[in-house]
């Protein structure tokens, strides 16, 4: 692994940027399409990581993947979290998928380590899964304790792959025990371990026998206590998903470092159908609470209402209140919620806890009834999610009516400062792109900050060097020869306060071409890919 040379692409700065700008326009100097100038964008995964073929897996049935589509190297790397060390603000480290097959969707998770704020990063593969004979570990989540250990929940799960590529999710066929997917707990401790690089075995939480028709596991997401009010507490939550019905209930445990022990895992909402409890968030606020968020959507590949609801635990997890008020809105359906591209539009809506105030701050996607038709907005709650402020929208609304946003992560400093990232689809396509000046194709991140109270704090401002077209070598959900593709469900960002001002800190995905270090061609697949792309914000 060892420390790794960096590329930087650096804007000329043109103008440069005031967060008292009147109205810009979308292209042109001085508008958003230039209001990158000063900022850098660090490509993280530079070096390669390996994994030969597992062409004697039972789970692997179609001879092809090994002889035609399996990358010993790994390509795209897409779907991200970030985390800060509380104990050292230059220590970052984020995680994210590494496909082995995009095409026929396997993958596992990749580590990056930071010990000087983003210049230089470290990287491998998240150690302890590999003999374990899961088809892919997934769903990047990392946090960071008071204390300055680090823990990831990991969903590993199995399935067949058939001739000619096809994914077969009936239940009991696979080893390990023909369990179709488990729920482990990864940890890198402070005085153990080298925090970020090297992590002890996988502590297993979750097994669960069958998927398909039966029960199962997704969309895994941790916490720790930061605030020091419940030291050695590790927070974990996943959903539990029922086949039959397609409806599902959020699912509760706590880990205690200091005993090694957790609790048993329980559900903490209930089975909605026709819509589902998904998406579940797990984290601490400064006053000791723990809130649990989660979202309720329409019935799979069907567009409708939605709506994002909190519980709140005063008893370190023990029990949770009633939830609070629910924050409504629309998604779209599956297929076709991203046209003209192809990607599945990813998690709904965001949350965190403001640490200087307390406050519950939600981003979340309105999609059909606004302008641009998919857009992003923000809500605040000052009485732990029971009441929620009026929306506010966070995209420019008056940019373009057709480029759409998605994907928001939101963030809060111990200033109070916030911020909100997204993928902006506001620029046309560059001329290195497939879609060189298309429209509402590629995608830029962009960033708004706020103030404590939640007012504006200058402008949407560009993060990225050059839009990315999503189009280009993209994984396959569904498996060889599916139409929806996936450029990740979320990506990592977190805020910080140093003696230097308050900045975002952003692990977000690039198709560049200028971005592409280290990238080699294998199996049926040749650069540019999906890379892990990082950037340090300022807020004005």
């Amino acid at each position: 692994m060892g420390k790794i040379r960096r590329r930087l692409l650096t804007a000329s700065i043109i103008g440069g940027f005031s967060c008292l700008a009147p109205a810009m326009p979308v292209f042109g100097a001085g508008g958003y399409a230039t209001s990158n100038a000063g900022l850098t964008n660090i490509q993280v995964s530079t070096q390669a990581v390996s994994k030969p073929c597992p062409v004697n897996a039972d789970w692997l049935r179609d001879p092809s993947v090994c002889a035609q589509r399996w990358s010993t190297i790994g390509n795209d790397k897409s779907e991200s979290d970030l985390a800060v060390d509380p104990t050292n603000p230059n220590h970052l480290v984020g995680l994210s998928k590494v496909f082995w097959s995009p095409h026929d969707y396997l993958f596992d998770l990749e580590w990056f380590d930071s010990e000087d704020g983003g210049r230089t990063w470290t990287m491998g593969l998240l150690p302890g899964y590999e003999s374990l004979g899961w088809a892919a570990t997934t769903d990047p989540t990392v946090a960071f304790d008071g204390q300055g250990n680090l823990y990831t929940l990991v969903l590993a799960f199995n399935f067949v792959i058939e001739k000619p590529g096809f994914h077969n999710w009936s239940v009991g066929q696979t080893e390990p025990l023909h369990l179709n997917d488990a729920i482990y707990l990864s940890r890198s401790l402070k005085g153990i371990d080298k925090v970020g690089r090297t992590w002890q075995p996988p502590v297993q939480i979750a097994t669960y026998n069958s998927a398909g028709n039966g029960r199962t596991a997704d969309k895994q997401w941790i916490g720790a206590d930061v605030y020091g009010h419940h030291p050695g507490s590790v927070y974990m939550s996943w959903i539990q998903l029922d086949g039959a019905s397609f409806s599902g209930q959020d699912v509760f445990s706590v880990w205690d470092e200091r005993s090694r022990t957790f609790t048993s895992p329980r559900a903490v909402t209930k089975f909605t159908s026709p819509h589902f409890n998904n998406d579940p968030y797990v984290f601490t606020g400064p006053e000791g609470n723990v809130y649990f968020a989660y979202d309720n959507l329409p019935p799979k590949n069907q567009g409708g209402f939605s709506s994002f609801q909190v519980i709140v635990s005063r008893d370190n997890g023990a029990s949770f209140e009633a939830p609070g008020l629910a924050v409504d809105s629309t998604v779209a359906s599956q297929s076709g919620q991203s046209l003209p591209d192809t990607y599945r539009d990813g998690t709904p809506y965001t949350i965190t806890a403001n640490p200087a105030t307390g406050e519950l701050l939600m981003a979340y996607e309105r999609y059909g009834t606004t302008t641009p038709r998919r857009s992003q907005w923000l809500v605040r709650s000052s009485d732990e999610g029971r009441s929620w402020s009026i929306p506010i929208q966070i995209d420019d609304a008056s940019v373009d009516p057709i480029a759409e946003t998605t994907q928001a992560k939101i963030f809060a400093a111990p200033s109070g400062i916030f911020g909100v990232a997204f993928y902006d689809r506001r620029l046309v396509c560059p001329s290195d792109t497939p879609h060189a000046g298309a429209v509402n194709i590629c995608i830029d991140v962009t960033i708004q900050f706020f103030n404590p109270d939640g007012s504006p704090r200058g402008r949407n401002r560009r993060v990225t060097q050059e839009s990315w077209d999503p189009n280009v070598n993209p994984p396959v959900p569904g498996g060889f020869g599916g139409s929806t593709t996936f450029i990740g469900d979320y990506f990592g960002g977190a805020m910080t306060t140093t003696k230097k001002g308050t900045f975002a800190l952003l692990l977000f995905v690039s198709t560049s071409p200028t971005l592409q270090i280290g990238a080699v061609a294998g199996g049926d697949l040749a650069p540019p890919y999906q890379q892990q792309i990082y950037a340090s914000v300022p807020a004005p």
